[in-house]
């Protein structure tokens, strides 16, 4: 459990304290802003700030992104500077670098660990300045996304292929990503946003409609198997989320939004369209809260209402607590109902 004090500006206090008895780990001076993520998939605490050295009348003003990272309890386990303007892009501790090519040479992504000097490793990119390519960490490993930039429709020849995130070494290509029943060889995956320990992939039938077909998968993210299939949905992709267990996801498209098992692609429900449209923010237990117009508690497995409006949105604490943080500093943790 972290518990930022002061006014949350750049250099704050936090404390650090069990979630289950309040009682304290740390009190440390975290430089910057504190920003809760995990770091090489254990819970943790990131803080980026910039650091400015001016010029000593010889040398030029140098400028550099400072990188502070604690455990759970509030041990430093990583600090880097990174030298130059541009904040690097870090997701998990791995940081992902676009290294452009030289003349007629490809570009590639370089992935290394943010907290360590240790040298990157590389993907490939198919040209010099690696447009139609990007990579992140989803459920532990490194995924990387390509678009076929030969291909006319801007919407169309995704790829996906995971990594082994520490040494490179390819995990799955999109050969043997295996697809859900009914989903041809033209139709393009896509990553879902989640957190659990699973790779959600939304494949994408464009068809000769405006509403496109999109089927839902569950992957295993070290192998790239199917492990079920979910339900297929109208509209366009816009977003989605997982309780801590893993068990439901939550996916919301432009057309609808629907909840099902990651274990058996059981459906469990699925919104009309007279209702009004739940926009999915996280997962408490079995509780899903929805954002603003409504803000609105939900149980996740039936969609019965169980608060009509929601003025502090809780946010999970592993997988037992939750807490709800109001100014200044202020924060109550409680333990969740589970399902």
């Amino acid at each position: 459990m972290i518990t930022p004090h002061g006014d949350g500006g750049d250099g704050s206090g936090v404390e650090f304290r069990d979630a289950a008895t309040g009682a304290s780990h740390a009190s440390v001076e975290v430089p910057g802003k504190p920003v809760a993520g995990t770091w090489h998939g254990r819970p943790a605490l990131v803080s980026e700030s910039v650091k400015k050295t001016p010029s000593d009348g010889i040398s030029p003003a140098k400028t550099a992104w400072v990188v502070d990272v604690f455990d759970e309890k509030g041990q430093r386990i990583a600090h880097k500077e990174y030298p130059g303007q541009d904040k690097p892009f870090i997701v998990d501790g791995r940081r992902i670098v676009t290294e452009h090519g030289r003349g007629s040479d490809a570009g590639a992504l370089v992935i290394s660990d943010a907290g360590s000097d240790a040298p990157g490793w590389r993907i490939p990119c198919q040209d010099r300045v690696c447009m139609d390519e990007s990579a992140t960490v989803a459920s532990g490993v490194i995924v990387h996304r390509r678009r076929d930039s030969k291909s006319v429709d801007l919407h169309r020849a995704e790829t996906l292929a995971g990594f082994d995130p520490a040494t490179g070494a390819t995990l799955w290509t999109p050969q043997n990503l295996a697809r859900p029943a009914g989903a041809a060889a033209t139709v393009d995956p896509e990553l879902v946003e989640q957190d659990g320990d699973k790779l959600v992939i939304a494949w994408y039938d464009y068809g000769a409609t405006q509403s496109h077909a999109i089927a839902y998968s569950v992957n295993d993210p070290a192998t790239g198997r199917l492990l079920s299939t979910g339900p297929t949905l109208s509209g366009t992709h816009k977003s989605g989320l997982s309780n801590p267990q893993g068990s439901v996801v939550v996916v919301a498209t432009t057309n609808t939004t629907a909840a099902w098992e990651t274990d058996t692609g059981k459906l469990l429900w699925q919104q009309a369209k007279d209702e009004v449209r739940l926009t999915p923010v996280t997962v408490v237990g079995p509780v899903l809260y929805s954002g603003k117009n409504p803000s609105m508690a939900v149980d996740l497995r039936t969609k019965a209402v169980l608060q009509r409006t929601v003025s502090d949105m809780p946010l999970p604490v592993g997988t037992g607590h939750a807490v709800i943080t109001r100014n200044p500093g202020v924060a109550y943790v409680f333990a969740t109902r589970q399902n």
